[in-house]
């Protein structure tokens, strides 16, 4: 009876005590990966909202990158086998944003400098100035209409993906933390 009351119970209430304590560990581990996913949901909701009023407000481009869709997707709080589709449309509007910069990037190798143009005009023995401010208006409306493919691409996106992240902080701000046991 002493080895019982002097070996078994100290043993079995330090058992019983980190039994316990991991329990609550891991509840307050889920919990804190279900406010950082909602912090980082409402952050892309917003940004979300911004980029699409601007661009249907003012007609351009707000951001050259997300950073809040890159934070989401660097993030351990979400994984693509329990958020696939939201996964795969974060992954289409941030393409839009890859094809963004890389039109941005590709624009001064496609079209001169307005300062070349006029090289060039004056080369070309072009001397009135209607006809270089014609080859820049021309050269603009390229650049423009680059451009804009590119918007539309990241607007396309952004629209099915407000959708989901107002879905995604539906489920989790519904979702409880239930002890594993």
């Amino acid at each position: 009876m002493s080895f019982f009351t002097g070996v078994v119970v100290p043993i079995g209430a330090v058992f019983i005590g980190w039994y316990f304590a991991n329990l609550k560990a891991e509840e307050k581990q889920q919990k804190d990966e279900q406010i950082q996913r909602i912090k980082l949901l409402r952050m892309l909701q917003q940004e979300l909202e911004t980029v699409i009023d601007h661009y249907e407000t003012e007609g351009k481009y707000l951001l050259r990158n997300s950073i809040k869709a890159q934070a989401i997707n660097n993030s351990p709080a979400f994984n693509a086998d329990d958020h696939d589709e939201f996964f795969n449309l974060l992954w289409i509007y941030m393409r839009g944003y890859e094809s963004l910069n890389t039109a941005i990037e590709a624009i001064p190798m496609l079209f001169p400098k307005q300062e070349e143009i006029l090289k060039l005009s004056k080369t070309l023995f072009i001397h009135d100035s209607r006809k270089y401010d014609k080859l820049n208006t021309e050269m603009n409306k390229h650049v423009d209409e680059i451009l804009k493919l590119s918007v539309e691409q990241i607007i396309d996106a952004a629209k099915p993906l407000l959708v989901e992240v107002n879905n995604q902080i539906l489920l989790n701000s519904n979702v409880k933390t239930h002890p594993i046991g």
